[in-house]
């Protein structure tokens, strides 16, 4: 999905800024998939080299294992320890990944959006105190929504509702406004917090009525172009060009791909392709504010998660953000004590992201890891009748307005969710839990209430996010 919400086990989510004209190192001898950006930098040495090695080694294991697929980007402050691809970027055509490879990053784009907001606050064309209806003066039920609230999800605004990611037409945004300003608050502006898609499709707007201009042409302008992000832009799923990635789920220990998913229509939700070698660019400038942003703005988003979530990670401070869309998985991630970048792109929508982010890290501080082993689970069949006290529709806790539905054909469990629209089958392990493909440690567990009958089902997925959905009937 374009969203990555707050239920990553430990970790918070990033997308930062890197000089432009920052170089990519080579990678270690012998290495599967790899390419060099701009320049010929010296060879690494030393400690960076044995650390460079580790993270191939590392990489390549889990590529192996069938649980990775996509490019990697790890540095510290300008010294790049691994610019790389790993696995394909179209399986069909054995076409590899390699640092150039272009995919959708999700909800990353939301720290896009949120620093061509500043910038415009920096141009004099708003402030982030502005109320909405400066902008959007038809939308009176959201007379008291600030834009900083939309900034950092305290507008009220649902998250989803308004786009829909499954209609192959792109829509205008005024008509998602439309729907967007139909849904009712989920609370008074300020008052709470959720995470809202809709509030950062807002956000899209006031960026087009503030600047002028379209918000792929404002932030192309603004943000990319200076920055030599020459492979980022706003998404459409038809749109065809050079170095662009196939995104694949899994189901049975195969690839398959999802039916046609328009991210166009979540705009500054999650519109957004680039590449590693780009967010690295936009990274290092970011933390080393003054090409695009000023110091201020730049400490605003972090300081009011403005795009960005910041926390902290085995006792580091760390900045971050992640996101899904069909097909794949993004991460950002930076650690401004150390001056370290951690990133990856996937186009396999399954990766153990949180498990991942965590070794990465490991690897580059020095602290204890394991290599990535393979994972072969086995299904345990079960008769029809068994299967049937799991069907029902279930309502995921942290958003109402979603649906998933678990029905049975004959001996085989499949899942629906409709955000993102995907079936699989559910494959039963014993005690009430399930999975989806035997690579990998993903888990559907179902909850019994005090009567024994199923009331629930908590869904373990990408190693570390967790969702609880209740049985609504």
């Amino acid at each position: 999905m374009v969203i990555m919400k707050r239920q990553i086990a430990g970790l918070v989510l990033v997308l930062v800024l890197c000089t432009a004209g920052c170089v990519t190192m080579p990678v270690p001898a012998g290495s599967n998939n790899s390419t060099v950006a701009a320049g010929t930098p010296a060879p690494l040495a030393g400690s960076d080299a044995a650390v460079s090695r580790n993270l191939d080694q590392y990489m390549t294991a889990l590529a192996d294992a069938g649980r990775f697929s996509g490019t990697v980007h790890v540095a510290r402050r300008e010294t790049v320890l691994l610019s790389k691809g790993y696995g394909m970027a179209n399986y069909e055509f054995s076409v590899p990944n390699t640092a150039r490879t272009v995919f959708p990053i999700g909800s990353n784009t939301k720290q896009l959006t949120a620093a061509a907001i500043m910038k415009l606050q920096e141009q004099g064309r708003l402030n982030v105190t502005d109320p909405v209806t400066r902008f959007i003066p038809n939308a009176t039920a959201w007379k008291d929504i600030r834009i900083y609230q939309l900034l950092n999800h305290t507008s009220g605004i649902p998250s989803d509702g308004a786009f829909p990611l499954t209609d192959p037409a792109d829509l205008a945004l005024p008509e998602i406004m439309e729907r967007a300003a139909a849904l009712p608050l989920a609370f008074a502006p300020g008052s709470n917090y959720t995470y809202s898609n809709n509030g950062y499709i807002v956000l899209s707007a006031v960026i087009e009525r503030a600047s002028g201009m379209s918000y792929d042409e404002y932030l192309r302008t603004a943000v990319f172009a200076p920055l030599g992000m020459n492979s980022t832009g706003q998404d459409n799923a038809r749109d065809v060009f050079p170095g662009r990635a196939s995104g694949y789920t899994t189901m049975d220990g195969k690839h398959i791909h999802y039916d046609l998913q328009n991210i166009h229509n979540s705009w500054g939700a999650g519109s957004i392709h680039s590449t590693t070698v780009d967010l690295f660019r936009w990274e290092r400038t970011f933390h080393t504010p003054g090409t695009v942003l000023s110091a201020q703005s730049a400490a605003a988003m972090v300081e009011n998660r403005y795009g960005i979530e910041s926390g902290v990670l085995k006792n580091r401070t760390m900045n971050g953000h992640g996101g899904r869309n069909f097909g794949f998985i993004s991460y950002t991630l930076y650690y401004p004590d150390e001056a370290v970048s951690i990133m990856f792109l996937s186009n396999h929508d399954r990766t153990p992201m949180v498990t991942l982010t965590n070794d990465l890290s490991a690897l580059v501080f020095g602290d204890p890891y394991s290599l990535p082993q393979k994972v072969d689970r086995k299904a345990v069949p079960l008769t029809a009748d068994a299967l049937a006290e799991y069907a029902g529709t279930y309502a995921p806790a942290w958003e109402r307005t979603w649906t998933i539905t678990v029905y049975p054909e004959g001996d085989r469990l499949f899942y629906h969710s409709a955000m993102p629209r995907e079936t699989v089958e559910l494959f039963f392990e014993g005690n009430d839990t399930f999975f989806v493909t035997p690579e990998l440690n993903d888990a559907f567990i179902f909850t019994r209430g005090a009567g024994g009958k199923v009331d629930g089902l908590k869904m373990y997925t990408l190693e570390g996010s967790y969702d609880m959905a209740e049985k609504v009937r």
